[in-house]
């Protein structure tokens, strides 16, 4: 069996390179992936690896650098520092925001769960408003 470690290199590995094969090999069929900015989880592997095709026309040079881990049983949390550049529209459910050519840099949040050799389950946590500031898409937090 992989370890929670290899699993989540692979992971990442796969995300870092924008494969959404190579994603689609690490989860499992019925994966349930969330993260801050949808209104309800993803569920199956085809619509996982859609969703990331999709960010990766948004954001076509993203990098995520684990630099915390915590393994507990099938569980994996890991700290990820992430930055991109937007140069490609951003579709959200109700519309369809234009490119901004802004880069990006956030710390999130990703909580994994195995079964077996595949991930199930992934739900991610971070800033979104702080995001979209950088973006310049609103107003940062606390300013007038």
């Amino acid at each position: 069996m992989v370890s929670n470690e290899e699993l989540a290199e692979r992971f990442y590995a796969a995300l870092n390179a924008h494969d959404s094969k190579k994603l689609g090999e690490q989860l499992t069929e019925d994966v349930n992936y969330w993260e801050a900015n949808l209104p309800e989880p993803i569920h199956g592997r085809r619509a996982v690896e859609e969703h990331f095709e999709q960010n990766w026309k948004a954001f076509p040079e993203t990098s995520m650098q684990v630099v915390n881990r915590v393994v507990s049983g099938d569980w994996t949390a890991d700290e990820v520092e992430w930055t991109g550049t937007n140069s490609g529209p951003i579709k959200t459910p109700t519309q369809t925001i234009p490119a901004t050519g802004k880069q990006a840099k956030m710390w999130l949040m990703a909580v994994t769960k195995r079964s077996g050799d595949k991930v199930s389950g992934v739900r991610v946590y971070y800033d979104q408003v702080g995001l979209l500031a950088q973006l310049g898409l609103m107003e940062p937090p606390g300013s007038e």
